[in-house]
């Protein structure tokens, strides 16, 4: 009797061992963060502290980011298939979108009504199973965030056109996009700087960034130690780019003589601004052709192409060019032409104290923040070797933009100056030299501010990738031209999506 009574104490103890291990196994399954979480937080969604000392939390940073994506329908299922499919090197991928499919059905994802996801729960389940791992969540992050980049090759963001659902959902999107600090105004930090860079734009952006530094640099009191520069470079100009309103130039000239904060002067345009904005944009080339003693062409001073195969080098259709007495021999006007105008316009008795870094374009591709910043950064080095900075050994820069690009331009300044830093040698001498991106806020339309949501996130990407490499001492899964949208390989066929056991027919949109 005993000895029945001991099995049978023995038999309960194991059943209560082995559910005691169920329990705990499924309780911190609960708990663990998911690897959408992590993978958002090593693209930089940790939550921040606003100037006007609200804070935004970590969570309200993520949800914002799956908010977009869904709004954009990133998340219906035959997507979710083709971008798991796209990035390649998946493990047991149906088992992996069978578990993606799940969290979708469960969060409401896959379908158009922003009022009836939860982004709460996806955020705390996507990506959590073992079957997919950080690399892998990273990666298809990055792939899906593409799909709001957008743009082709040589493509203007003027030039991207606004889907349907971004009128609808303007407001959500909004207010998810400034979580995401992509639209209200970044402030100056510091009442002193080493130095301030402006960056470089099309002339109606270029014109606001020039006269809002001109209102926070000398109203605020803020103190630049050495150079103002514009990172300006061989951009050529053309009148769609270029151009605009007679009633915007005159807003522009006003706020720049009142001194006051460029957004509070209203900037919209009516529908039918297009071809005055054109207009003006040639008479503006004609303008700076005569200042600079350029000769156009006296019969036609203008040219537009039809086709990518009658453009020369450099040049792409449906745009229109300054026609050039003799193309190959005459200067060419550029965006540094512009930006000499512009300060001349805005600056008056300060222009003296600006510099303009004049960036060559490469291979016939203009010239971009990277390039500017790595040329800027050049220009202090042969500083720093000419004594100029003394023991001084860290340098603050301020970089003068604009929302909603300020925390990419920041991303990309920052790295090309820590290279060009390496390059000499100096870090391992101790030189830093810090960027803070500031601006006014975002008055771009809202295919613009998707546009720049895919190329932040691409920027944070490469910098979590570095950090990846650098903890796990590994290469990453994939080459990064696999994921971008303009290097991605966009003919891929992919397999039928399979039957998904989560989800009745009647989910699926």
């Amino acid at each position: 009797m005993l000895e029945t009574w001991i099995q049978f104490i023995s038999c309960g103890l194991a059943i209560l061992t082995i559910l005691s291990y169920f329990i705990y196994n499924s309780y911190r399954q609960s708990i663990r963060p998911s690897k959408y979480m992590l993978a958002a937080q090593k693209l930089g969604f940790k939550g921040y502290e606003k100037s006007n000392g609200q804070k935004i939390s970590m969570e309200e940073q993520q949800e914002a980011l799956l908010k977009i994506f869904q709004l954009a329908g990133y998340f219906k299922l035959s997507n979710i298939w083709h971008d798991l499919n796209c990035i390649g090197d998946v493990e047991n991928v149906t088992k992996v979108f069978d578990e993606i499919s799940s969290v979708v059905k469960y969060s409401k994802a896959d379908q158009s009504d922003p009022t009836k996801f939860n982004a709460e729960y996806m955020r705390t389940n996507l990506f959590k199973s073992d079957n997919i791992d950080l690399q892998d969540a990273l990666d298809l992050l990055l792939y899906i965030a593409q799909h709001a980049f957008g743009r082709q090759a040589a493509q203007e963001r003027y030039e991207l056109v606004s889907p349907k659902w971004m009128t609808t959902y303007e407001d959500y999107y909004l207010e998810a996009a400034r979580l995401l600090r992509l639209i209200d105004r970044e402030y100056p930090t510091l009442n002193e700087y080493d130095g301030c860079w402006i960056a470089g734009a099309a002339r109606v952006a270029l014109s606001q960034r020039i006269i809002d530094y001109k209102y926070y640099i000398y109203s605020k009191a803020i103190k630049i130690n050495g150079e103002t520069l514009v990172l300006a470079g061989e951009r050529e100009v053309w009148a769609n780019i270029d151009g605009m309103t007679p009633t915007l130039c005159q807003k522009l000239l006003e706020a720049s003589e009142k001194n006051i904060d460029i957004n509070t002067v209203r900037l919209s345009s009516s529908a039918d601004d297009d071809s005055i904005e054109i207009e003006e944009g040639k008479a503006y080339i004609m303008h700076l052709a005569r200042f600079y003693n350029i000769k156009l062409n006296a019969s036609k001073p203008f040219i537009q192409y039809a086709n990518k195969d009658e453009c020369p080098p450099g040049r792409f259709p449906n745009r229109i060019y300054a026609n050039y007495d003799d193309m190959n021999k005459t200067s060419k006007l550029t965006e540094t032409h512009i930006s000499q105008d512009l300060l001349r316009t805005y600056l008056d008795n300060n222009i003296n104290k600006i510099n303009i870094i004049d960036t060559l374009a490469q291979d016939k591709v203009r010239p971009n923040t990277a390039s500017t910043a790595r040329d800027a950064t050049e220009r202090i080095i042969k500083h720093i070797h000419a004594g100029e900075y003394g023991d001084k050994k860290k340098i603050k820069i301020l970089l003068y933009t604009n929302n909603p690009s300020i925390e990419r331009q920041t991303l990309v300044t920052q790295r090309q100056v820590n290279q060009i830093l390496e390059k000499y040698g100096l870090t391992a001498m101790g030189y830093q030299i810090k960027i803070e991106g500031v601006g006014f806020s975002s008055r771009q339309r809202l295919a613009i501010v998707h546009s720049e949501l895919g190329a932040l996130i691409t920027e944070k990407y490469k910098d979590a990738i570095v950090d990846i490499e650098a903890t796990l001492e590994k290469r990453p899964k994939r080459d990064i031209t696999r994921l971008l949208f303009q290097t991605r390989d966009k003919n891929l066929v992919v397999p039928d999506q399979p039957h998904i056991k989560n989800n009745s027919d009647d989910d699926l949109i």
